[in-house]
């Protein structure tokens, strides 16, 4: 990245031992404010679930389930946050515990890790950070600007990693 390239800021948002405290509309609530002043902002919601989406998963323990236009079957905070920043996200801008395992398996089994024993410490906490670096730099408006800010929503309870 070159000097005058732009850094996304990233804003953590976790919290609680239970889901529906409000952690969602916190986030949502701050982009919004954010963008008021002329920020460019987008979202990214970690979940603890080892599911790949919350497509197969119970609205009865979890909530109803958002579609993206790019079919991923997410929380439903990401469509406060399409709603609330009017931005356009996509199934990478939701991080799930399965997905990030996937990601590292698939690494392991190409190779990539040169025979190196793969532990949740390096390999998943740097697969986490890599994905929130990644994404969070995505244009997310019609504008095509990278984003000023990141709004990262850590969901579960306390002790997930």
């Amino acid at each position: 990245m070159g000097s005058n390239a732009k850094q996304t800021k990233y804003i953590i948002v976790s919290g609680g031992v239970i889901s529906g405290i409000g952690k969602g509309i916190i986030a949502s609530s701050t982009g919004l404010l954010l963008k008021t002043l002329g920020l460019t902002v987008t979202s990214i919601k970690i979940d603890p679930y080892l599911n790949i989406d919350a497509g197969t998963l119970s609205p009865l323990d979890h909530g109803e389930v958002f579609v993206l236009d790019d079919g991923g079957e997410v929380d439903l905070d990401l469509g406060n946050y399409e709603r609330y920043l009017n931005v356009t996200l996509t199934r990478d801008n939701n991080i799930t515990t399965g997905k990030i395992y996937r990601e590292v398996i698939d690494k392991e089994r190409r190779g990539d890790y040169l025979g190196k024993t793969v532990q949740v410490v390096p390999h998943i906490t740097n697969a986490i950070q890599d994905w929130v670096e990644r994404v969070g730099g995505v244009p997310t408006t019609e504008n095509g600007r990278v984003p000023d800010v990141c709004i990262v929503e850590l969901g579960g309870t306390v002790g997930d990693i």
